[in-house]
């Protein structure tokens, strides 16, 4: 990925080809492109505040951030930009907060990130394995010190001039002439002078710091809303194919059973309603050759039924047994009422009653009926 680095306040940058697997930043002249372009939001133009909460949740110290900022700033909450990193230890949080004018972000244009140059310090520090170090940048008309500790900013000064160097402090930046001897706080190859613009560039391989344009946070909800788009696509493309898929295998179904149906007629020659056990039971009968009692009582009840089923367009029967002395009939009706008809018509010549009602899923109602045949 090749990056720009611009230090907005002393005017400098630095290009590089990041390469973060091999955690290297390889410095180029004359880039071909540009895909990213950090920039480093002036400390003069912030304010910064420190906060120490008993908690770690991310959504309560957000809550928490809010609120005090509310509270301690002396201009509107809707007129800044802000963003902060924590620190947890234990079970306290440590937050360091950078607030701008809204106003001075939204100014600036062909920026993707907006970082703060006090983190681009602290970068450099964390890569020089300093933990514990303080820093005098000298920048564009003031002096930003910045006091490190444990790898993370402890307090942050600006001061317009400073006459004295303190102990165990590195010097950075513009550094006056008269300072020129003191310890510095330098990347090998790299002037004092493009620190910033160098700590910049390590916000690829160290993600410490800030985004006051907020970027990144729209670019994760871009993506998580893309992503759900996506998603939702998948599932009615699916959805579509598993119903064609259902559609098809019905249909696939319904052409096998009409094939397995011609079959059937063309291998018996049959061409009649198939399954009507009344007319079968009937024919059956007829063809018997003794023409004893007991067939003539059962041709008797066989015709008997069919006379009243003829009245009754709603009643289906799938089975009729019939004994020497007993018969039972199987079927089903659209409603009880007509069962009651069935059986009461047969109780004319028959004694003849309910054995059994029992209502279907299909919304029919399945029942026996029995008699004795005098």
């Amino acid at each position: 990925m090749i990056v720009k680095g611009i230090d907005l306040s002393l005017n400098v940058e630095l290009v590089a080809k990041i390469k973060p697997l091999k955690s290297k930043v390889y410095l180029i002249d004359k880039p071909s492109s540009i895909q990213k372009t950090i920039a480093s939001f002036p400390a003069i133009k912030s304010t910064f505040r420190t906060y120490e909460f008993p908690f770690s949740d991310k959504d309560k110290i957000q809550k928490a951030v809010e609120t005090a900022l509310k509270v301690d700033l002396p201009i509107s909450f809707e007129s800044v930009s802000y963003d902060y990193i924590l620190k947890t230890y234990k079970d306290k949080t440590f937050v360091f907060c950078v607030i701008a004018k809204k106003e001075d972000v939204q100014n600036l244009k062909n920026v993707d990130i907006l970082d703060s140059e006090v983190f681009a310090l602290l970068r450099i520090a964390r890569f020089l394995n300093l933990k514990n170090i303080n820093i005098l940048h000298f920048s564009d008309g003031y002096i930003v010190e910045v006091f490190v500790k444990d790898s993370f900013i402890k307090k942050v000064r600006i001061l317009k001039n400073i006459e004295n160097i303190p102990e165990n402090t590195l010097l950075s930046g513009d550094i006056p002439e008269k300072f020129e001897n003191y310890p510095k706080l330098k990347v090998e190859n790299i002037l004092p002078k493009y620190n910033v613009a160098y700590g910049l560039l390590l916000k690829m391989l160290d993600d410490t710091g800030i985004d006051l344009l907020h970027k990144s946070n729209k670019d994760i909800f871009v993506k998580l809303l893309k992503g759900a788009f996506y998603l939702f696509l998948s599932v009615l493309v699916l959805s579509i194919a598993i119903w064609f898929k259902v559609f098809t295998l019905k249909k696939q179904i319904k052409y096998v059973k009409e094939k397995e149906k011609e079959i059937f007629v063309k291998a018996f020659n049959y061409l009649g309603t198939i399954f009507d056990p009344l007319e079968q039971a009937k024919s059956k009968l007829l063809m018997l050759k003794n023409k004893d009692k007991y067939k003539e009582d059962t041709i008797d009840i066989l015709n008997f039924i069919g006379i009243d089923l003829s009245k009754l367009n709603n009643v289906e029967l799938f089975k009729i047994t019939i004994s020497q002395n007993r018969f039972i009939i199987k079927g089903t009706a659209k409603s009880i009422r007509e069962i009651e008809m069935l059986k009461n018509f047969l109780s004319k010549k028959y004694n003849a009653k309910i054995e059994e009602t029992v209502n279907t899923p299909k919304g029919e109602v399945r029942f026996t009926i029995s008699g004795d045949i005098s």
